[in-house]
């Protein structure tokens, strides 16, 4: 294997484990608000509690673009085959993590209402999805650990992406229409919008 492919496996791998670490931390965000709102509620000055506000806010969907951005960035046939990915939750969460933040683009979920729960609930779906694919699949147990043998662990190593080209085509192809429904959903949406915007314009 030359340096510039080794490098490429390395550069996707990385960017994989990124993505997954960007939906854990935006799920801790959103599970922990109400450690937010309660801390902006001892802020004397409005400013530092807008500041505070805005910095939880900055975090919780930042880290949520970058999970999804950098989960579809290694959906494709050809990457999946040079680096392991945990199949099927990596994939599944990455499409529950587009889920809600398109969620979050349309409606209103600052406000704790159904909106919010339904964003919140897949933020934390797709996390332990990404949790589970990353812990089980990916970084299970070597050739050093007896526990490595078991059928359970032979299982969860046959389901890498590098390892199963079947799973993973299948995975892809599911994934990546549900995707494309969700991308749809949203071109549609803000067509409509801007259309709504420009008429009372």
């Amino acid at each position: 294997m030359d340096t510039f492919k080794s490098l490429e496996i390395w550069t996707a791998q990385t960017i994989c484990d990124l993505g997954i670490l960007a939906s854990v931390i935006s799920c801790l965000l959103h599970v922990g608000r109400p450690y937010f709102e309660r801390i902006v509620g001892r802020f004397t000055l409005r400013v530092a509690a807008d500041l505070w506000w805005m910095m939880y806010v900055i975090l919780r969907d930042g880290s949520l673009f970058l999970a999804v951005l950098f989960g579809f960035l290694n959906l494709n046939l050809d990457l999946m085959a040079d680096i392991k990915i945990g199949l099927p939750f990596v994939p599944f969460g990455t499409v529950a993590m587009a889920t809600a933040l398109v969620v979050k683009v349309f409606r209103n979920t600052e406000d704790i209402n159904k909106s919010f729960r339904l964003a919140t609930y897949l933020v934390i779906f797709g996390g332990l999805l990404n949790i589970i694919g990353y812990v089980f699949v990916m970084e299970g147990p070597g050739g050093e650990y007896t526990a490595s043998q078991t059928a359970f662990w032979h299982t969860m190593h046959s389901w890498r992406s590098n390892k199963n080209p079947e799973l993973s085509v299948m995975t892809f192809y599911s994934s990546f229409l549900l995707l494309s429904a969700i991308g749809v959903y949203a071109a549609v949406k803000s067509i409509r919008l801007y259309s709504e915007t420009t008429r009372r314009d």
